[in-house]
């Protein structure tokens, strides 16, 4: 299929007596966050808010939204980060399809919210000049009628892999009423065992925790992007950003120097399921390299079983070097505790879809098939 039958239909809303449709702006924000923490039963700050849109050093968001002209309330709204990519040897930039929202009080919630996300397409596209979106931790019911509107399609699936690192659960399970006075000592002896069943990976790299993103992750960055057809921003304004100012979360990052060069590192947040502890592995940067990979993922896993974690979790594309990497460990499998993550990616249309400069074609037969992608969770906005 041409890429051109992506693209789907838009336009911009037209203004009603009772309602006006216009570009987000900052000073909108307020407004923003606080449907977004109506809608969805949060209690997200405006510094959160902000951090996650407005700092990011890819640029200012694109976004919509819907005013009530008698109040000046905020009906809906659909807003995306700026993300910058390598796409083809070139830069290229995405939005990333974060929120979107209407008033669950407004009976007119759903048809504004429809009108909000077709601008959304025309405003992102002619006004900051992006020609394509995606989004990851997208529900079925989302992706059904985002298809059907607004021309979502699934480029790619990551599946979650996991290696067991910790005997905690295990424990809890067999010892019922007496884990409350034997669990904890029983855990700490049984991680003793089980990790002295571990084999070292050793291939002569050397480890060392990141406190901060320096000069040499700009270099790691230029020497692998190339690898892909296309892969997001891997700079260190773009890792401190997402990584070390996080409002909300503490991420722990592990380098890998070999012969004193940088040769990989590995971003992963830690975090309680169901009362256990789990290390989510956001970020891997690695040139394909089966050492590197095997060394990280050895090194970070001791790492989160000494902070208390039972899983040290990464979703990949199926078939691809992480997924290897974990098949080497004794315990690496597909998780049976997390679901697919679906990544999906739609041409933002313009208000002249079929009237784009050549390049900007060659960019969505680029990005709109998952095959062309290295991707992580944390090119998403996974949980923030």
């Amino acid at each position: 299929m041409d890429v051109k039958q992506y693209i789907p239909p838009a336009r911009m809303p037209k203004a009603s007596a009772e309602v006006e449709y216009v570009e987000a702006t900052r000073a909108d924000g307020p407004a923003i966050n606080a449907l977004y923490n109506k809608v969805f039963h949060m209690n997200r700050s405006l510094d959160h808010y902000e951090w996650k849109y407005w700092r990011n050093p890819a640029g200012p968001p694109t976004g919509m939204l819907a005013r009530e002209k008698a109040t000046g309330r905020c009906m809906a709204t659909g807003i995306g980060q700026r993300r910058r990519a390598w796409v083809n040897g070139k830069d290229s930039y995405g939005a990333l399809l974060c929120e979107s929202a209407s008033d669950p009080d407004d009976r007119r919630g759903g048809r504004v919210w429809r009108e909000v996300m077709l601008g959304f397409g025309v405003t992102t596209n002619d006004n900051h000049g992006i020609v394509w979106a995606y989004g990851g931790q997208s529900s079925d019911a989302a992706i059904k009628i985002g298809s059907r509107w607004f021309g979502y399609r699934i480029m790619m699936e990551l599946v979650p892999w996991e290696i067991r690192i910790g005997t905690r659960s295990s424990i809890r399970r067999h010892l019922g009423h007496f884990d409350g006075l034997f669990g904890p000592l029983a855990a700490l002896i049984a991680n003793k065992l089980y990790r002295m069943r571990w084999r070292k990976r050793d291939f002569g790299l050397q480890t060392s925790i990141v406190d901060r993103f320096g000069p040499e992750f700009d270099e790691l960055w230029e020497r692998y992007r190339d690898l892909y057809p296309a892969c997001f921003y891997r700079d260190a304004a773009t890792l401190n950003w997402r990584y070390m100012d996080n409002p909300i979360w503490k991420h722990r990052v592990l380098s890998a120097h070999r012969e004193g060069k940088l040769v990989g590192y590995m971003v992963w947040r830690e975090w309680s399921e169901n009362g256990e502890m789990i290390a989510t592995v956001l970020d891997c940067w690695h040139g394909k390299d089966q050492e590197v990979l095997q060394t990280l993922i050895d090194v970070a896993r001791r790492q989160a079983l000494a902070d208390g974690c039972v899983f040290l979790r990464f979703a990949v594309q199926e078939g691809g070097p992480e997924q290897e990497a974990f098949q080497s460990f004794r315990s690496g499998r597909q998780s049976p505790h997390e679901g697919v993550d679906k990544i999906i990616c739609t041409p933002m249309p313009g208000s002249t879809p079929m009237d784009q400069p050549p390049e900007a074609y060659e960019q969505l037969r680029t990005v709109l098939f998952g095959k062309n992608w290295y991707y992580t969770q944390g090119d998403c906005d996974f949980r923030d």
